[in-house]
């Protein structure tokens, strides 16, 4: 086992739920208390689709994981401010998942920063079940082909993504061995994260909800 099994199908509903509701105008009301550690600037224009640039997405650093472990977002920086932001706010969302594991902690995962709502219960479920296992991940995991839709209010958007686990394993903590298995099928994953803003005024984003689809045949290199 390598990555996150999909949950049911109430995050879809509350996906489409919270876009609709974006779509209509409707806003939060900015009483949430802050979030620690993350910078804070303004937002810019939505769009369906990111035109890249050079610049490389800029990852959380207090989500550093070890020499052995990488995740590798082949996601070009979105010349569009909104799509960016929502973008980093997505890598680091799946950072925050690893590091958890890698820390054997929930509570240390940074999760509460990057995730609310089921994709908050998601990931502390995730870091929680390799903690009961006593295993962690080593090796590289690849995400690319990021899509990003962003509300007409700009206050949430949806990104969608294809990951190959091919080389990311399971390690046993006690042991240390390394289930290394063969690219297959199953390695493939496509998700499905709506992000909201933590605060209308703040831009700050965190992921809402999440659907894994597993052995993700469209996402084949």
């Amino acid at each position: 086992m390598r990555a996150p099994t999909a949950l049911t199908a109430a995050a879809l509903a509350t996906a489409t739920a919270l876009l609709l509701t974006a779509c209509g105008g409707g806003g939060s009301d900015g009483t949430s208390d802050t979030i620690d550690g993350v910078p804070t600037t303004a937002p810019s224009a939505a769009a369906t689709t990111a035109a890249p640039t050079a610049a490389p997405l800029t990852i959380d650093p207090s989500l550093a994981l070890p020499a052995d472990l990488k995740l590798n977002f082949d996601w070009p920086r979105p010349s569009d401010h909104t799509q960016a932001v929502a973008l980093a706010a997505t890598a680091n969302f799946m950072q925050s998942l690893v590091h958890g594991v890698v820390k054997q902690s929930v509570t240390k995962s940074g999760l509460a920063n990057y995730a609310t709502d089921s994709a908050l219960v998601y990931g502390k479920s995730y870091v929680q079940r390799h903690v009961d296992a006593k295993s962690t991940l080593t090796g590289t995991d690849h995400y690319y082909r990021p899509v990003i839709k962003v509300a007409a209010n700009k206050t949430s958007a949806e990104v969608t993504f294809c990951n190959n686990q091919a080389k990311l394993y399971s390690k046993a903590i006690p042991t240390g061995k390394v289930a290394v298995t063969p690219e297959n099928n199953e390695s493939y994953r496509f998700y499905d994260i709506v992000l909201i803003k933590f605060r209308p005024n703040v831009d700050l984003w965190q992921a809402a909800s999440i659907e894994v689809k597993e052995s993700a045949l469209q996402c084949k290199q």
